[in-house]
């Protein structure tokens, strides 16, 4: 650990041994009338005289000041912080000493490292896990030239880190599987434009278009009416997540699956849906709307669509595992005009045990629910840490060796033995697979379910 924020100065062990041996030394050549002595205490004096010099000098300046460059990313990705001096530090000019800074990141981040100290310290942190993570403190650390002195000033600023779950492509396929696409009044139409007639009628309102006025509802009532588009029926979905507590979690099943829920949140959008993340005691995680950039350009929806998905992806980064079955499982209805709903919890033999999932459905007629178990877990069994990581520096690359490409080759041996399997579970569509299944893998083992 780093220790208290504040500044330590004290001896190495080297510093120590020359401190001890230089008055023993001045003593001994006196008691003994050793002048040998005496001369080595006092080379071993201006030893320290110089280490003392050097380290004073090379704590001029040292104010280091941290900051995000983004505060947020998918989990797998790399975050970029910036680390500097606030004012030239002359150890970055008079070279009296070597100094490093050490953060005391978590282990999610990559766990503790060091960077060589100069005046900007750039560098990524590889986010590993799903969720806020704080940084931590950092020190600077700096010696002396004769290693005699350690400086060493910890900070703590009390930066976090937020690891997003991971939106991944929906194939079309995918998309079909689960009545995203599905023709009718599932389709994603376009929102009505200004001038349609709508079988509404409302008060006339300042600011309302002169050209959206209902003329025959306004000479019917002797006051101006405007036209009213009606809702489109069948726009509305539920997408609900398992968050019950169990007896052995998982992690790369608790992210695997809020990262198939963001998937899906996202494609639904796409598609002009509206939709409802719940939790498994009825919560509302995030709601979204249908895109507003969509059909056609528009700049102003677009950035109102990014909000609102960084918004989702930031709910969902912090959704937690840990609802009690006692506290009220299931207990939400969902809204009536439901017409799509998908549930996405933990194969632990008996998925969705406990919840009735039919509460959450509404009227909808299409309900699939997906259940996933770790997907390499015999593998993981026995199998010893892999050696802690050393964090990137700024010239280093993105690549932090070949890892990666086993661990994408154990998960596409997990496909090719186990297949996802369907089943029924009531109303609804059962999917059983692992994480290491791909949403489409996934999706259209539901659709071949659905085939007579």
């Amino acid at each position: 650990m780093t220790g208290r924020p504040g500044t330590v100065l004290r001896p190495t062990g080297r510093g120590i041994a020359v401190l001890v041996a230089c008055p023993v030394l001045w003593i001994l050549g006196d008691l003994a009338r050793v002048e040998p002595a005496r001369q080595l205490a006092v080379g071993l004096l201006l030893l320290l005289l110089i280490g003392a010099i050097g380290i004073a000098v090379c704590s001029v300046g040292l104010h280091p000041y941290r900051r995000l460059l983004d505060d947020a990313v998918p989990v797998g990705a790399v975050a970029r912080v910036m680390l500097e001096l606030r004012t030239t530090a002359w150890i970055t000019v008079l070279p009296l000493g070597r100094g490093i800074v050490r953060e005391d990141l978590p282990e999610p981040l990559g766990g503790q490292g060091d960077l060589p100290l100069d005046q900007r310290m750039p560098h990524v942190v590889r986010v590993g896990r799903r969720g806020g993570h704080d940084l931590g403190p950092y020190a600077v650390i700096v010696r002396d030239v004769l290693g005699i002195f350690h400086l060493r000033r910890t900070v703590e600023d009390g930066l976090r880190i937020t690891g997003l779950p991971v939106v991944a492509e929906m194939s079309p396929a995918a998309a079909r599987a689960t009545g995203i696409t599905r023709e009718g009044a599932m389709s994603a139409a376009p929102a009505p434009g200004v001038g349609e007639i709508g079988p509404i009628a409302r008060p006339y309102a300042t600011g309302d278009d002169i050209r959206r006025i209902h003329w025959r509802a306004s000479a019917r009532t002797g006051k101006l009416m405007t036209r009213e588009d009606e809702p489109a029926a069948g726009q509305s979905a539920v997408i609900v997540l398992d968050t019950s507590q169990r007896e052995n979690p998982s992690a790369q099943v608790e992210d695997a699956l809020v990262s198939h829920a963001a998937t899906v949140l996202d494609s639904l959008g796409m598609h002009g849906w509206e939709v409802r993340v719940v939790d498994a005691s009825g919560d509302e995680i995030t709601r979204t709307g249908r895109r507003r950039g969509i059909p056609g350009p528009s700049p102003l929806g677009s950035e109102a669509d990014a909000v609102e998905q960084r918004a989702s992806l930031l709910a969902l980064a912090e959704v937690d595992f840990d609802d009690d079955a006692s506290g009220g499982i299931g207990q939400d209805h969902a809204a009536g005009h439901t017409s799509l709903a998908i549930a996405l919890g933990i194969d632990d033999g008996d998925p969705f045990s406990g919840l009735e999932l039919d509460r959450f459905a509404g009227r909808s007629t299409h309900r699939t629910a997906i259940a996933l178990r770790p997907a390499l877990e015999e593998e993981d069994t026995g199998t010893p840490a892999p050696p802690r990581a050393r964090r990137m520096g700024p010239a280093d690359g993105e690549d932090f060796g070949h890892a990666h490409e086993q661990h994408v080759q154990e998960l596409e041996a997990v496909r090719e033995r186990h297949a996802p399997t369907r089943s029924r579970l009531g109303a609804w569509t059962l999917v059983r697979g692992t994480t290491a299944d791909t949403l489409t893998d996934l999706m259209t083992t539901a659709e071949e379910a659905s085939r007579p």
